[in-house]
């Protein structure tokens, strides 16, 4: 395809009215308290992970539409009200902070227990050295792995956390 017919095929693609413009926004803003950076958005089309009251398990679904005053899922219509928890584990960005604090505390233990032992190695021949040391690096390991499994799970539904319908509308 040469230059001009590309052109000529962009420029018939935008005025049949194919392609139009978007000007609104539809999402789910969970928030806890007044904290705004702990906002998290579910938009059109991501996976939304619930547990309404009443049942003990959660659901997967995709969110294909929003309206003032329900959410369209691919299998429900569902109310805000009615939502109990959001499993928000892989939607928080601070879980990845955590899990990287998390890693930075094993990679120290491992580290450190690897210097040790060289350093040993290096000096006396033997691993007399290590066994003094080994308390650290398994504290550094275990507080790294404990850290790690701090991450947000769940968002559940109550007290001063709120889950919102958002729709915007431009001009």
């Amino acid at each position: 395809m040469n230059p001009k017919s590309s052109l000529i095929f962009i420029l018939i693609f935008c005025l049949t009215g194919i392609w139009e413009p978007v000007f609104g926004q539809k999402f789910i803003l969970l928030q806890r308290g007044s904290n705004q950076k702990s906002r998290l958005k579910y938009e059109i089309g991501e996976e939304f992970i619930y547990k309404t009251r009443g049942s003990d398990f959660f659901i997967y679904e995709r969110i294909k539409d929003i309206t003032p005053e329900v959410i369209v899922l691919t299998e429900n219509l569902l109310l805000p009200e009615d939502i109990a928890e959001v499993f928000i584990l892989h939607k928080d960005p601070r879980n990845s902070t955590i899990g990287n604090l998390g890693y930075l505390g094993m990679g120290g233990g491992l580290i450190f227990l690897l210097g040790s032992t060289v350093n040993s190695l290096y000096q006396n021949g033997d691993l007399s050295e290590v066994s003094n040391s080994w308390a650290w690096p398994v504290g550094l390991f275990a507080g790294g792995f404990l850290l790690s499994k701090m991450k947000y799970k769940k968002f559940r539904n109550q007290g001063k956390n709120k889950i919102q319908l958002v729709i915007l509308y431009g001009d």
